[in-house]
């Protein structure tokens, strides 16, 4: 074969793949099909996860998915308190100790009297065979108030709440800037 015709070949062999990687669907497809670029954007123009945090730093907010987003440690790469540590408040009767999302870090840190939406908070309640439930609070909504937050709590096999403005919780954290108790500095 002349060099010529190895070329025309080469060149021809590099086009068909180039086609075939083209046409291959993006590994980050949207579901409607849409496919996304390194940067997010989806080529319908639109910037889909513009200012969003990770999955991980947002939980959700219905027991049923939260439960196994608690199960898998999803909040255990957020900034903690330094230990278990007593309650102030009715939770965990051997200790607690909370994490906060980088959000609410960042809010706290600010000494902001409201909180952004996706703040959010997880509290292990601890009894005597350690962990044995979760206190969490995830602002789904701009403005001040208990109505601003999704609050969830389960011991055990018992859930406590699980809803916006939950009457149980929403009396004691009243004091709190915008529904937070937890003091910063984390202790």
């Amino acid at each position: 074969m002349s060099i010529i015709a190895r070329i025309v070949t080469a060149t021809v062999l590099l086009s068909a793949t180039a086609c075939v990687d083209a046409e291959l669907p993006s590994e980050t497809a949207g579901l409607a099909g849409e496919t996304s670029d390194a940067d997010g954007s989806s080529d319908d123009g639109a910037d889909d996860d513009a200012g969003d945090p990770p999955p991980s730093e947002t939980p959700p907010t219905d027991g049923g998915p939260l439960a196994s987003w608690l199960a898998d440690g999803n909040y255990l790469a957020w900034a903690a308190e330094s230990d278990v540590h007593a309650s102030t408040g009715p939770h965990g009767s051997a200790g607690v100790r909370t994490f906060v999302n980088a959000k609410l870090f960042d809010s706290l840190a600010a000494g902001s009297d409201e909180h952004p939406v996706g703040a959010a908070t997880v509290k292990e309640l601890y009894g005597s065979s350690g962990v044995t439930g979760y206190a969490v609070l995830v602002k789904v909504e701009a403005g001040r108030g208990s109505t601003r937050w999704y609050w969830y709590e389960r011991v055990g096999s018992t859930t406590y709440a699980d809803g916006i403005d939950e009457r149980l919780c929403t009396g004691c954290h009243a004091p709190g800037a915008d529904q937070i108790l937890t003091p910063y500095p984390l202790q």
